[in-house]
């Protein structure tokens, strides 16, 4: 067996050098050994560096593999692909190669060096053209992914108008109920005057020898009569009542969130933009209270997993904020009675799931409107919204991408 001298290997290490370059301006960058990382700067390998190179790139086969699965005779000569492909061998084949070049150096024509750069340049040219047409491709994919989300903006906007209105719906029916029941409550007390009316002017008892009137109802069966109506009425009323889920735990504090506060919010430092994620660490690192917005910022923080992965995901990530700032975090999600919204319980992070019927932007109102003005709070949403009543009440507000930049 012939040892290759390291010089007649230069073209195959130059070129696995190349390649390590470009593979590192991928995305993601394409791993290589990391003896090459001090020259992937330096177009002509220097004699001392040559050694180096081999040594790097026969410790790591799959590399080496690589740069052979690519090593064109345009790129790399017949000794250096020879070494790339390391077949038993090879060197022998290697040295034949070189006393053949040997014996015809000096018939060795100028020009076929200058096609052989020149096919070089044009193949360089191509691999460029190559990653072009990736960049338009990914460009085109990033404009489509772009339009979809502004579909899904607008349905979600049509959506929140429609819970509007089904909520002014709803307001309109309880008052028709309220309504109904003051009305069926006035019908019945003027039914029980009208018995005890109607009892009162009725005779006592009838004399023993004398005959039924059959033109007068008994007294006792209409009042009889009279108490299963009034029953059957206030079944109803409670009825009714059962329709009006009203949560006066939740609303008061809503209410008084809505009415205004005299909270004063956490001073940004100069120059830093409120919606910007310099002022979401800023807040985050205050020491106030901090209410999150559960699913708004999970589905936008992870819009490609499940429901149950997002909301643990915001959990984890929130349970490291809080370690880091021993910040006080409460996360609210919507729906106690959903499968799988039951978190487990975590000595940072307090978990909340609106009860039946109330949805978590009430919760956090009412949350908000139960602290004392003299507590700055901070709330993570993008709800418009919820963004207006808790300013309202003198609340700063962490954008919900600026608080996930922020994590």
């Amino acid at each position: 067996m012939t040892a290759i001298d390291h010089r007649q290997l230069r073209s195959a290490l130059e070129f696995a050098v190349l390649i390590a370059a470009e593979g590192q301006k991928r995305r993601p960058p394409r791993p290589f050994p990391k003896e090459l990382k001090p020259f992937l700067s330096q177009r002509r390998l220097a004699g001392t560096a040559l050694g180096r190179v081999r040594r790097a790139v026969e410790g790591d086969p799959t590399f080496r593999a690589a740069i052979f699965a690519g090593a064109l005779p345009e790129l790399v000569d017949e000794i250096g692909r020879l070494w790339l492909g390391g077949a038993e061998g090879w060197e022998d084949a290697a040295a034949e190669i070189v006393l053949r070049h040997e014996a015809d150096a000096d018939s060795i024509d100028v020009r076929r060096d200058l096609k052989r750069s020149e096919k070089r340049r044009a193949a360089a040219e191509q691999a460029a053209a190559r990653i072009q047409i990736e960049l338009l491709q990914r460009d085109a994919t990033i404009a489509e992914h772009a339009a979809e989300l502004d579909a899904l903006r607008s349905e979600g906007s049509k959506a929140r108008d429609e819970i509007d209105r089904m909520r002014a719906e709803l307001i309109d029916t309880r008052n028709e109920i309220r309504h109904a029941r003051d009305r069926e409550a006035a019908a019945v007390a003027r039914a029980e005057v009208a018995a005890s009316a109607r009892l009162a002017s009725s005779p006592r008892a009838a004399p023993p020898d004398s005959a039924p009137d059959s033109g007068q109802p008994d007294a006792a069966e209409a009042r009889r009569r009279l108490i299963e109506a009034i029953e059957a009425s206030r079944e109803f009323v409670a009825h009714l009542n059962s329709l009006l889920i009203i949560d006066e735990k939740v609303s008061e504090p809503v209410a008084q969130a809505q009415r205004g506060s005299q909270r004063t919010a956490v001073v940004l430092p100069g120059g830093v933009i409120s919606t910007s994620a310099e002022a979401a660490r800023h807040l985050v690192a205050a020491g106030a209270p901090i209410f999150i917005d559960g699913y708004n910022v999970a589905k936008l923080g992870w819009p490609d997993r499940g429901l149950e992965d997002q909301r643990n995901a915001l959990i984890d990530r929130a349970e490291n904020v809080a370690r880091r700032h021993a910040a006080e975090i409460t996360i609210v999600f919507d729906g106690a009675s959903v499968v799988g919204a039951h978190a487990p319980r975590r000595r940072h992070v307090r978990v909340v799931f609106s009860p039946e019927g109330v949805t978590a932007d009430d919760v956090i109102r009412a949350e908000v409107g139960s602290i004392s003005d003299e507590v700055p709070v901070v709330v993570v949403t993008n709800d418009r919204e919820i963004v207006a009543d808790v300013k309202a009440a003198g609340a700063n507000v962490i954008p919900s991408n600026a608080f996930i930049a922020a994590l």
